[in-house]
This record gives structure tokens, sequence and C-alpha cells, in this order.
């Protein structure tokens, strides 16, 4: 209990700043589809941009209704949200070296894999509340404007698919740390597989189904926009999202028990 509470602690300060600047965000963006609400003409033009919002994996809804809106800006929510679980996921067992407190939390009567649960427990209860509470901001945010029926269920969907694309890079972030050597590479590896993947899934947008096959590889294409807005859930890609984060989290309890710790 006291490694949960040490971590929510030294945690706390970074979850408001990315919680508070991520509402600030979009906010931002709202006051934007002022100019878009209702505006058909505005409507027809964006439809030459289709294929461009398809290769971002965004919805070609109507821009002039919130929901096709932040279906658009969602790359917005799921790309820092992302990197949010992956760093904390890597930060949150790294820095123990990086702060040298390695060995003096080594020497408390708890092994390794309570420490590791403590840490996993925090990391888990973390990306929940940035993902509730942003995506919260967001519904809260666009009902000053005449949302539709199904407003409430595409930001529910939305919320769910996000939560399983974080807790993904949370998993390959607490494991990359927990084998790598080295605490200051984990971020490094963490996010730039992160910017890989999401490239990848601009790639495959874009060649318009030739590479399909790929999707697999990409988080990023497994809960799109356009899916959630008409609540289309892939079980196949629900599955791999868990079977993923766990396999994630049991490598590192495996890597981290056997590892040398740089003090």
């Amino acid at each position: 209990m006291n490694i949960i509470k040490r971590e929510f602690k030294a945690n706390f300060k970074s979850l408001i700043i990315w919680i508070l600047s991520l509402m600030a965000l979009h906010y931002v963006a709202s006051i934007e589809f002022e100019a878009y609400a209702g505006n058909q003409e505005i409507a027809v033009a964006m439809k030459q941009f289709e294929s461009l919002f398809a290769a971002l994996g965004s919805s070609v809804a109507d821009i002039t209704t919130p929901s096709g809106f932040i279906s658009i800006v969602a790359i917005y929510i799921y790309i820092p949200l992302s990197i949010f679980s992956g760093l904390l996921g890597s930060g949150i067992i790294s820095k123990e070296e990086k702060n040298k407190t390695a060995e003096y939390l080594f020497t408390l009567p708890v092994n390794r894999g309570k420490v590791i649960k403590g840490k996993l427990i925090v990391a888990l209860v973390n990306t929940i509340i940035i993902n509730v509470t942003v995506l919260a901001s967001v519904y809260f945010t666009y009902l000053r404007f005449d949302v539709s029926e199904g407003y409430f269920k595409f930001i529910a969907n939305m919320s769910i698919g996000l939560f399983l694309t974080q807790i993904i890079f949370l998993g390959i972030g607490m494991m990359l740390s927990a084998v790598l050597k080295h605490y200051k590479k984990s971020g490094s590896i963490t996010i730039g597989l992160l910017m890989g993947t999401y490239l990848l899934s601009i790639l495959i947008g874009m060649v318009d189904g030739k590479i399909d096959f790929l999707k697999f590889v990409t988080p990023f294409q497994y809960f799109p926009t356009s899916d959630m807005l008409i609540g289309k859930f892939n079980f196949g890609f629900i599955i791999l999202s868990i079977s993923i984060s766990l396999i994630s989290i049991f490598g590192t309890f495996y890597f981290y028990k056997k590892r040398d710790l740089y003090i």
C-alpha cells in the first residue's frame, strides 16, 4: 500500500498537467467548431478531403456536427493519451534507477513482484483517470451545440477504444523498461514505436486496402473513429489488444525479477 501511495503522489502533478492541457486544447477546438456548426457549404467543401481523413484514421462524417468534428480531431486525443500511457509505463519502472532510489526501495521488506504490482495498479488507475476525464470534458464541451441522439454513445465507444489502445502502449513501455539495461532508452523507444505505428496507420489508409493485412501491426487501426461513430468493434482487435497488454505485463514481471539494477 505504501508503494501505491508513493506512486500516486509522484505521478499526480504530471497527470493533472496532462489533463488540464488536453481539456484546454479541446475547448479551443470547440471554439473553432463554432464556425463550422450547421454550415452546409463547409460540409460540401470538406467532401474533397475524404481520402485524407480516411488516411488519418478519422471519420468522413459531416464536420458541421459535433460528432463528425470530434471524429476528425480525435487524433489529438488518441496520440496524446497513448503517449501519456507509454511514457507512464516506461517511467514508472525506470525512475527508480533514474532517481537513484532503487537501492533503497529494494532494501525494504518487499520483493520485486510486489513493487511491480503496485506500480502497475497506479499506472492503470492513472490511465483510466485521464481517459475518463478528458473524454468527459470533450463530451460536456460540445453539449452547447446541437448534438445527435448517438452523441453520448459515440464518446463512450471512443473512450473504450482509446483505453484499449492506451493499455497496449502502457504495457509495452513497462516491458521495455524491464528489458533494457539503460533506463533512458525505454521512453524514447516506446514513443518511437508509437509514432512509427501511427505513420504506418496513415500509410495503410493512403494505399486504399492494398496492405490491409498490416492493420494488425498498428493499434491505431484497431478502433478508428469511423468505427466508433457507428459502434463497430472488431472482436479480433479487442482480443489482440488485451493479449498484447497481458503479454507485456507478464514480460515486465518476468524480466524485472531477473534484471540487474543499475544504481
